[in-house]
């Protein structure tokens, strides 16, 4: 469905624009307060909603389809890889806040967990879905600030990292992705907004950024931090 390649694509645009800022202040070219000011907080909060409700909403579509075993572990050792990746390349440049369990980390060990829950009713989803997204307030505790136990988001200082998107309570999005998946495609039908395709050049653009997001995910860093890095010696 095109418009769910595109609702990834969005997510991408935006993943890219965050970066690139980083990118930027890291640089001394601007200075956006990414890990500080509210409004680039929740920038990227919407960047992970997306991604991350995007992905309940296929869970259901590709059950639908007949999902085989062989699909979801090619799929699972494409993403824990490529995470894997990720972790080993930010540890090289930088020890100190390289990402230990970022998004793919996340899509990976959630993966795993949504092939059993997507044998839950939708009212039980919602309330495990609160209760994972309160739990932070509620359960946190010095125990779970062991650099072992910080992926699952209970430690009660959020770990430096430029990158994290703990179990807690990010678990919450696609379990809810799967209600409203279980909601869009009720009695056998398909929404009609389903059936839209893209004419624009800009929307058909956004929408193959959304089929390859994962490559585009590996990439575009390196590309943008890599090409900064080029320009500030040659100036310097």
């Amino acid at each position: 469905y095109a418009l769910i390649d595109a609702a990834r694509g969005v997510a991408i645009v935006l993943m890219i624009v965050y970066h690139f800022s980083w990118d930027l202040t890291f640089f001394g070219l601007a200075d956006f307060r990414v890990f500080t000011d509210p409004w680039w907080i929740w920038f990227a909060y919407v960047i992970v909603i997306i991604i991350l409700g995007v992905m309940g909403i296929t869970q259901v579509m590709a059950r639908r389809r007949g999902l085989t075993l062989k699909a979801v572990f090619r799929r699972f050792g494409l993403i824990a890889a490529s995470a894997g990746a990720v972790s080993l390349t930010t540890y090289w440049m930088d020890p100190g806040s390289y990402v230990f369990f970022g998004i793919l980390h996340h899509i990976a060990l959630a993966s795993v967990i949504m092939a059993g829950a997507i044998y839950i009713a939708s009212p039980i989803l919602v309330v495990l879905a609160v209760g994972i997204l309160a739990a932070p307030e509620f359960l946190a505790h010095p125990f779970f600030a062991a650099d072992w136990l910080l992926w699952v988001g209970l430690a009660p200082v959020t770990p430096q990292s430029v990158d994290y998107v703990p179990l807690v309570p990010w678990l919450s999005v696609p379990l809810l992705g799967v209600v409203a998946g279980r909601w869009m495609f009720r009695e056998g039908s398909v929404p009609a907004a389903l059936g839209w395709r893209p004419v624009h050049p800009l929307a058909k653009l956004i929408r193959l950024a959304g089929r390859h997001s994962l490559a585009l995910y590996l990439i575009h860093q390196p590309i943008l931090y890599g090409g900064l890095y080029l320009v500030m010696g040659a100036i310097g």
